[in-house]
This record gives structure tokens, C-alpha cells and sequence, in this order.
């Protein structure tokens, strides 16, 4: 079985989104250029199952976890964890 990970932001406003980052964003971005996006960070994990009309992989959602910024964490004395440390953590507990 093969399992994806993802991180994704949703640009989302208004008095209760709590958790709002500002990130790079890689789409619009390049290397000599920096574009940030506003939203929330979500972390995705996908199983990738092969669909044998589509000749491909599809990535399908089982778990989707809010990564918060580090400024938000350090603001709510709490412990900011990285994307990748939030994805290892995943892979810990599917173990």
C-alpha cells in the first residue's frame, strides 16, 4: 500500500479562522520570485490506489490535519511542528 502526503491551503477568511498563516506560495512562485498566500495549512494523507481504466494512480483523502503556522503556535504557547515532522508523526501512527 502506498500512502501520499500532501499539504494544501486553504485560503479561507473571516473573524473565525483562528489558525490563519502566511505561506509561500509554490504555485505562483519561482525562484527569483516570492508570492505569499493567506489561509490555513492542511496536511492530507492519500492511499494511491491504481484504476485500471485510468491507467494511473489516484490519490484518495482518508485524513486530512490542520498544520498551523509557527507564529500562531508561538502566540498560543504551543509546539510548532514542521509539515514534515506533522507527516512523520502520521506515518508513526499508521505503523
Amino acid at each position: 500500500m502506498v500512502i501520499g502526503v500532501n499539504d494544501t491551503i486553504e485560503r479561507r477568511w473571516g473573524p473565525k479562522i483562528k489558525a490563519r498563516g502566511i505561506y509561500r506560495d509554490p504555485v505562483r512562485s519561482s525562484r527569483g520570485h516570492f508570492v505569499r498566500a493567506s489561509g490555513l495549512r492542511w496536511l492530507s494523507l492519500m492511499v494511491m490506489v491504481l484504476i485500471p481504466w485510468a491507467n494511473r494512480r489516484w490519490a484518495l483523502p482518508f485524513l486530512t490535519v490542520p498544520a498551523p503556522s509557527k507564529r500562531w503556535s508561538d502566540e498560543h504557547n504551543r509546539r510548532h511542528k514542521a509539515v514534515v515532522n506533522w507527516a512523520k508523526l502520521v506515518k508513526v501512527l499508521l505503523a
